[in-house]
């Protein structure tokens, strides 16, 4: 809910002329310790409750601001007063009589004590005043401090009573208690004479909400057999990620429309795992249309939300005391090390949190596909040949069928999960490493990957120590020394010779020139001249290299290729394919030999 939309103060405590503006549904407030920011939810809890903390009223004396008062002492002409000036985004329906937005002004002075004055915007009329005060009658400001101790829950269960008390339920259970209790204590009093008291019972409490605060919340874990009291045998990371659960209660069954939660460092007592829900949660509530929430923190959590409902302010001293807000493109700006620069670590920590969570993401993501592959492979009752990518899957197949004729003794795969139609993007030399590291000592066959002759292929190919060199029928091959898995590079045949010298040779390069160029029903390969770069003072300067395929790099109609160019080639077209079948064959008959490796 966006019902505030700006708020500005002056002279309340560590603030002179202060505002943040273009407030969101959830308003992050971040900064070091004594900046300053608790001072934005303490001057929200002034202006709707009239004391800016629960345990402390208003004392003019101590909320005036000091940097003021130095400047009335110095001069009779300086006023000793402190406001709270509040914007309103005008509900729908108050909208006909108090325009699109309007703003409440409450100033306070030395003189006045608690009471205060108030000002509304210059474009209501006077007899239109009292439909604001019948819109501020249905907000209400509930403020959480940073300490969540037992006073707050005794708070909250009050505010939980004044919800549910005009309840036709709660009354009825009230009256039905209030009977119970009298027909088991009727006897109590029947001696005593008549002129003392004709009938004396126990009545119903007339202070409910005071009862409330007396009571607790049982809680049961999963795994535990007996509940446990919330606010005297849970810890407070447990007790604190019930109170936006209850407030969200209160919020959404009193007798108010509109919810300002002020919330100090919701994440205290909270893990990283638990502050991340903690900070979705708070998120979801405030972009719903019952509630507002303002908070403060020192938890990367918070500040890294990123979403069109929350706006964040970084809070700040100047060398005099004052407290100033960066906010708006100023935010967007904002150099960690700038913070850092002034003692304040979190946008440096938030930062390097998110980057170590990209990381995470992407290892998982990375196992995750091993995983599906792993179930994959498990299946397959032969050994495996892994390729980079689906059309040298399929064009390894079709040249078998051509060359041998009937199903290879060996399954073909592409190292890309999901299904034949699952698209591509996944794949790659550095996918198919991936999934040949991972490969379990434990594995019912061999499995080998079969890397394209190109840079990549062979960066991809040279694996760390747990891989050995080793020559197999001739070829030069990747051992796993604790598995049985295997990779190799495509060999190259006599006339490829510069493609091996270059290291630019990919499956569809085991192909001559003239097949490479062959067309069928409008489908070809298409190969992309690479070109050659240097540096001339300032500027890059470039140039196409020699027309030679070896120079070239495989451009679109890879699937084309693969699935319809190819079958239609004659078996002398696949000559190239008979070394890579018999690497691939003494590579499986060398693992039948020696077993799998110790």
């Amino acid at each position: 809910m966006h019902l505030i939309d700006e708020v500005e103060i002056s002279y309340f405590r560590s603030f002179y002329k202060f505002k943040i503006r273009n407030l969101k549904d959830l308003n992050v407030i971040f900064g070091k310790n004594d900046s300053g920011k608790s001072n934005v939810v303490r001057a929200l809890n002034l202006f709707f409750s009239g004391a800016p903390e629960y345990t402390q009223k208003f004392e003019f004396p101590i909320d005036f601001c000091e940097k003021r008062l130095a400047e009335a002492d110095l001069s009779e002409d300086v006023r000793k007063f402190l406001y709270v000036k509040v914007t309103f985004n005008t509900p729908p329906s108050y909208r006909t009589s108090l325009g699109d937005q309007f703003y409440v002004k409450r100033q306070w002075t030395v003189s006045r004590g608690g009471d205060y004055s108030e000002e509304l915007s210059g474009h209501i009329p006077g007899s239109r005043k009292h439909i604001v005060a019948r819109l501020l009658n249905k907000i209400r400001f509930i403020y959480v401090p940073a300490i969540k101790d037992i006073s707050i829950f005794e708070i909250l269960l009050a505010g939980i009573h004044e919800t549910i008390a005009g309840s036709s339920e709660f009354i009825s259970a009230v009256d039905d208690f209030s009977g119970r209790l009298h027909n088991l204590t009727r006897e109590m009093f029947q001696t005593l004479p008549k002129e003392v008291s004709a009938s004396t019972k126990i009545g119903a409490p007339t202070q409910l909400s005071q009862l409330f605060q007396t009571l607790d919340f049982e809680t049961t874990a999963a795994g535990e057999s007996f509940p446990k009291s919330l606010t005297r045998q849970r810890g407070d990371g447990v007790k604190v990620r019930h109170i936006p659960e209850l407030l969200n209660f209160i919020s959404e069954n009193d007798k108010y429309d509109y919810h300002i939660w002020g919330f100090e460092e919701p994440e205290n007592s909270l893990d990283f795992v638990a502050s991340q829900s903690e900070s979705k949660r708070l998120l979801s509530l405030a972009k719903g249309d019952r509630v507002q929430v303002f908070l403060t923190t020192h938890s990367p959590s918070f500040y890294l939300l990123e979403d069109d409902g929350a706006a964040k302010f970084y809070i700040r001293k100047d060398d005099g005391g004052v407290s100033t807000a960066l906010q708006g493109r100023e935010m967007e700006r904002f150099d960690a090390q700038i913070a850092i620069g002034e003692g304040f670590y979190l946008p440096a920590v938030a930062e390097s949190l998110k980057n170590v969570a990209a990381i995470e993401a992407k290892a998982k993501q990375a196992e995750a596909k091993i995983s599906v592959l792993q179930a994959e492979l498990a299946a397959i009752a032969t050994p495996v040949v892994l390729t980079e990518g689906r059309t040298d899957a399929q064009i390894l197949l079709t040249a078998w069928r051509k060359l041998r004729e009937g199903a290879p003794p060996f399954a073909i795969r592409s190292c890309e999960t999901g299904g034949e139609n699952a698209g591509s993007g996944n794949g790659g030399a550095q996918s198919l490493a991936i999934r040949i590291k991972g490969v379990a000592s434990d594995h019912p066959h061999v499995v080998i990957g079969l890397f394209d002759y190109d840079a990549e292929g062979i960066r991809a190919c040279n694996f760390d120590k747990n891989f050995v060199d080793c020559e197999i029928g001739g070829y030069r091959v990747k051992r796993g020394m604790h598995g049985k898995a295997y990779a190799a590079t495509l060999p190259a045949p006599s006339f490829r010779n510069e493609c091996e010298e270059y290291g630019n040779m990919p499956i569809e390069f085991l192909f001559r020139d003239q097949h490479l160029n062959e067309e069928v029903d409008g489908k070809k390969l298409t190969l992309n001249r690479k070109k050659a770069s240097i540096m001339v003072g300032q500027k890059k300067v470039e140039h196409l290299l020699e027309d030679r395929t070896h120079f070239k790099d495989v451009g679109s109609g890879k699937a084309d290729f693969a699935n319809v160019v190819v079958p239609s080639f004659d078996v002398q077209a696949f000559d190239a394919f008979n070394a890579v079948f018999e690497m691939i064959e003494a590579i499986i008959q060398y693992d039948e030999r020696t077993g799998a490796p110790s």
